[in-house]
């Protein structure tokens, strides 16, 4: 949670107040140590004070001073500290800050902290600006926001001191940043029920704490079996309370859980509104009633009955119903609020409801657009001029669980940090700033994702790429130390990235040929002995927070890929002695580690997937008769080569965007992307940047671009790259090729109705892509490969030829380039020769 244009002005008079902010700091500068470093330090030790509030401030701020007295008897043990906090506006205690007030006045949650003399004053221009400010403090002095939620150690220290000055993180760029507990049984609603008794506020209590530390503020509760405002009434208002803005998922509008509407479906009737509408709006009037005090995002709109698409699959009624219906919810939050757009709203863009949105369908000004990924990680959409200028601005609702189509992607993080980044920064850079919100399924082990994306959200500019490593490490550091942050952060980085490679619900065997099986085994097993062998280095108190972390989501997963190569040579006996290995690590992690605080939390069966749903029990594959029809021997007769992106021999900058190389995102060392995903494309992509590659062509003349599997995320405009082979004419290439429409958008009758989508290109054929025989490979699309191939042949000669990639469109990453991809030799990764 490093500080965003943190300003740092050393003063030596009693009070520093500093009203120009020009000044910018380094992710590293810290405003608390643990020894004097000169005179001017400020000890909050030794002291007789209390931590000093107005009793009359907001009582999340209350709630907030009460654990920063809980950090500082956990740091030094003494909750005593010469600690002044308030809200501008709201608090005596800091009313004579006067500039500091005018400073804040108008601005998102934001604080200001800076010295009095020998008191430290935490000021926040709201509630929420306020409280973290206090968890700034709180993370400074050593209290991680995972100290609860991963066990996160706490040091202890004799003294705590302040460099004197003025210090702020500015505004969000991001307004509202949440996540979205689901998919939760069985582990997190097992686990609640083990240590809380039910999903109640009791344990959300926990939850919105986390946030707070990590800056966010906005939350969907978890509602597979679970209504959140009628299960625990003191849920919603422990949430208000503490300041956390709550809402309800992309399905259930009107702040009412589905559970709410299943719970009382016998006296409301069918959940239709063509003819049942007087009953649903009664329900939807209750439920915006019930919550109209407390601070609310409403979802607007309506589908089916469970998640699924309403109606009969005819998109042009069902538009015409769900215009009925927010017109009806509009009503509703008029006669409550006041005015239609009395309160935020908005309106999510979540499977079918794209193909609505994409013939027209809109909904009023002040509605924020709520675009969704494709379940798996990759925008759907960015923003487009027009879509920018709206007053409800654009919002994303991102997954880094899933559980449903395309597959099920639950079980562990298999997200790394700079794909996160990658795709957030072109969720960002394009006007999707009002809100994001993410599915993060039990929360745990999800924590290194989630930290980083309210981190990002804050200050996207803070983070570059080539940062993620540098993220990683300070997230390793702030939970063990320095010692070994680096070797953790190494550990996560790939972990992370080889699950990406092949997600471990999607394994099945036969995925790799006979060498690349070897070279991933050696990958995994070169992993698991050093995160053994920092485990012997990890102190005591520190153990736990290791293993939930770092060791299980490692090893368990080496685990799982080893079960699966195992299955693709037939050996059962190693199958079954690495699943009782998956069962031993998951038994610890329930059981043992931190005493049983977790016992519950590691339950999705994850081996033996047959269908993307969560099977009935783990078992060996070798037992569910999968046949591995592709020859994976080994196969030294062929032309094909590769050539990492990386490894041009020319980049050629255009004049508003260059290629730039994007560290460790994709299978191997890096990606090329663009440096400016706003460029506009050009009718000439003559002048555009250009990356030149030395290639040896056979007879066929063909090569195969991989590229990252980004969305037709402006289908009115294209998704394009171009070609040039030689001094050849350029050729523009549709990178839709092989783009898996999993929600049945590119059919004859949407492309006839929509007013920007066209028709997708042809799949490539290659058995990169995993065809053969004219057929797809069990497991094999882009969105399982998270790689796409584009197909590109040149009539020309055999030999050396000078290829030109030109970019066009700025959303495009380039992974790799195959040279003469043989469809006679099976390979997930393109041939392993990189030169010829």
């Amino acid at each position: 949670m490093t500080p965003k244009n943190i300003t740092h002005l050393k003063a030596l008079s009693s009070l520093v107040i500093a009203l120009t902010i020009g000044l910018s700091a380094t992710a590293a500068e810290k405003f608390i140590h643990f020894s004097r470093a000169n005179q001017h330090d400020i000890e909050l030790t030794n002291s007789n004070d209390t931590v000093k509030y107005d009793p009359s401030d907001w009582e999340g701020v209350i709630i907030a001073v009460n654990n920063l007295r809980n950090d500082l008897k956990a740091v030094t043990g003494s909750d005593k500290a010469s600690i002044v906090v308030g809200t501008a506006g709201k608090s005596k205690a800091v009313d004579k800050y006067t500039d500091i007030a005018n400073r804040l006045k108008g601005k998102w949650e934001q604080y200001i902290i800076t010295n009095d003399g020998d008191n430290v004053v935490v000021i926040g221009s709201d509630k929420r600006g306020t409280i973290y400010g206090i968890y700034e403090l709180s993370r400074q002095i050593g209290v991680s926001p995972w100290y609860w939620w991963a066990d996160a150690p706490i040091a202890k220290h004799d003294n705590i001191f302040m460099t004197p000055g003025t210090y702020t993180d500015g505004e969000p760029a991001v307004k509202y940043r949440g996540i979205f507990i689901n998919d939760e049984w069985p582990s997190f609603g097992g686990w609640s029920q083990n240590h809380f008794g039910g999903v109640n506020s009791k344990m959300y209590s926990t939850i919105f704490e986390l946030l707070l530390r990590l800056k966010a503020n906005y939350m969907w509760p978890a509602m597979w079996a679970s209504a959140f405002n009628e299960d625990d009434p003191l849920s919603p208002e422990v949430a208000d309370k503490m300041g956390i803005i709550m809402g309800t998922s992309h399905h259930e509008p009107m702040m009412r859980s589905h559970r709410e509407y299943l719970n009382r479906k016998n006296d409301i009737g069918a959940w239709d509104y063509t003819t049942n509408s007087k009953n649903l709006d009664r329900f939807f009037y209750d439920g915006m009633k019930r919550n109209k005090d407390y601070d609310n995002i409403v979802t607007i709109g309506m589908r089916g009955d469970g998640d699924v698409a309403m109606g009969k699959g005819d998109d042009a009624e069902n538009m015409k119903t769900l215009s009925r219906v927010i017109d009806g919810q509009r009503r509703i939050i008029k006669d409550i609020y006041g005015t239609e757009d009395a309160v935020p709203q908005l309106w999510a863009i979540f499977t079918e409801v794209q193909r609505y949105y994409d013939a027209g369908f809109t909904v009023p000004d002040d509605v924020t657009l709520l675009f969704c990924d494709n379940n798996w990680g990759y925008i759907r959409r960015i923003g487009t001029d027009n879509e920018r200028k709206r007053k409800g601005g654009l919002g994303m609702y991102y997954h880094i669980d899933m559980n449903g189509g395309p597959w099920n992607d639950r079980w562990v993080n298999t997200t790394t940090i700079p794909k996160l980044r990658e795709q957030l920064n072109l969720a960002y850079r394009t006007g999707i700033d009002r809100i994001w919100i993410i599915n993060v399924g039990d929360l745990k082990p999800k924590e290194v994702p989630i930290d980083f994306i309210m981190n990002y959200a804050w200050n996207p500019d803070a983070v570059k790429p080539g940062d993620e490593k540098t993220y990683l490490e300070n997230f390793a550091r702030s939970i063990f130390g320095e010692a070994n942050a680096a070797d953790i952060a190494d550990i996560i980085a790939k972990y992370s990235k080889y699950n990406l490679i092949r997600k471990p619900e999607i394994q099945v065997p036969g995925i790799f040929n006979h060498d690349e099986m070897l070279h991933m085994d050696s990958l995994w097993t070169d992993l698991v002995e050093k995160t053994e062998r920092i485990k012997s280095k990890i102190s005591p108190e520190a153990r736990d927070a290791y293993y939930q972390l770092v060791y299980y989501p490692a090893v368990a997963s080496a685990t799982v890929a080893k079960i699966y190569n195992y299955a693709t040579i037939g050996d059962s006996l190693a199958i079954d002695s690495l699943m009782e290995k998956d069962a031993e690590l998951s038994d610890y992690y329930n059981t043992v580690m931190s005493n049983g605080k977790w016992n519950g939390m590691m339950q999705d069966n994850h081996i033996g997937y047959t269908k993307w749903s969560i099977p009935d029990k783990n078992t060996n594959p070798l037992a569910l008769g999968f046949k591995v029809e592709n020859d994976i021997n080994p196969q030294n007769d062929t032309d094909e080569y590769s050539i990492p992106a990386h490894r041009y021999s020319k980049n050629i900058s255009g004049e508003h965007a260059k290629w730039i190389f994007l560290p460790d995102l994709g299978r191997g060392e890096g990606c090329m992307g663009s440096d400016n995903v706003l460029f506009a494309s050009a009718d000439n992509p003559a002048k555009n940047a250009a990356l030149e590659y030395d290639v040896d062509l056979s007879e066929n003349g063909e090569i195969a671009l991989g590229i990252l599997p980004t969305q037709d995320v402006n289908p009115a405009r294209g998704l394009r790259i171009a070609l040039q082979l030689d001094d050849a004419d350029i050729e523009v290439i549709d990178a839709r090729q092989g783009l898996h429409d999993e929600f049945g958008e590119y059919t004859p009758g949407n492309l006839a109705m929509s007013k920007s989508l066209k028709a997708l290109p042809e799949p490539s054929g290659l058995l990169l892509s995993g065809w053969m025989n004219g057929r797809r490979l069990i497991r094999r699309d882009e969105v399982f490969d998270n790689m796409r191939w584009l197909k590109a042949k040149f009539d020309t000669t055999p030999g050396r030829h000078k290829l030109r990639v030109i970019m066009v469109d700025p959303e495009i990453v380039l992974q790799q380039i195959v040279v003469n991809p043989d469809n006679n030799h099976y390979s997930y990764f393109g041939a392993n020769k990189s030169t010829k």
